[in-house]
């Protein structure tokens, strides 16, 4: 029933849209004339509405999400609060964009948002399909099973990220990701593999300027009407939402 309401919705925008001659250029229009390359009608509406759902989910949805869990971090953690603002305020200093060298610069920001990633990925689960007949220890995986990996199993693992996984602690990031844990394969908020999220790198920029840019205007301190209750749905998300009390800095 909802899977349908959003086909039906997403199908309504795109006949809109592609009506109007202003928004020739837009992405929706250039998913539509891609869909249009050699298929059928039905094959058409299944790769306008599956390309939608995926830039959705995949390029707005779960962005917005970190950017809300990294806010209610440095809300809780000031000092580590304090440490990104000072480096924001430095980098961002007679700034009126960052470019590419402006965010290599922003390291603790850097390590602030891949300690977040870690502790509330975006998606609960990496989802992989056995290509062959495999044995996972003592399970027979047949070809063609759907093998669900839950993320958050792998960023919790004491064996690989020491007695404080449960704590937030960007410093660990310090010498990048290859050096915070034992095994690389046991971080993948964007994934592993050659099927590693495309959109990592635009993510990991959006969320650099947006936190550079909210730290050096204004300070954040949790508000006594926050619930901590992760909600694990298409995103894990704060349940109750994510009220915060926000400062204008002088």
């Amino acid at each position: 029933m909802l899977d349908e309401q959003v086909r039906l919705l997403i199908l309504d925008v795109a006949k809109e849209q592609h009506h109007y001659q202003d928004s020739h250029n837009s992405l929706v229009n250039a998913i539509i004339d891609g869909a249009q390359d050699g298929r059928s009608a039905a094959e058409a509406e299944d790769f306008i509405v599956g390309n939608c759902k995926t830039i959705y989910f995949g390029g707005h949805e779960s962005t917005a999400v970190t950017a809300i869990w990294c806010l209610m971090l440095l809300a809780t953690h000031p000092e580590w609060q304090e440490r990104a603002r000072a480096e924001a305020m430095e980098v961002c200093r007679g700034r009126s964009t960052l470019d590419v060298d402006a965010l290599r610069r922003l390291k603790i920001v850097t390590m602030v948002i891949q300690e977040t990633l870690r502790l509330y990925p975006p998606a609960s689960v990496m989802m992989r399909e056995a290509l062959t007949d495999v044995k996972l220890g003592s399970i027979d995986v047949p070809r063609g099973t759907i093998v669900q990996v839950p993320r958050l199993m792998l960023h919790l693992d004491k064996e690989a990220w020491g007695a404080d996984a449960d704590e937030f602690r960007p410093d660990r990031f310090a010498n990048g990701v290859a050096a915070a844990c034992r095994a690389a394969h046991m971080y993948v908020p964007f994934g592993h593999g050659p099927r590693t999220c495309i959109g990592q790198n635009l993510a990991m920029a959006e969320l650099k300027v947006v936190l550079a840019r909210l730290l050096t205007k204004f300070a954040f301190s949790p508000s006594p009407r926050y619930r901590h209750s992760p909600a694990f749905r298409l995103t894990i998300e704060p349940g109750f939402g994510l009220p915060l009390m926000v400062t204008k800095l002088p």
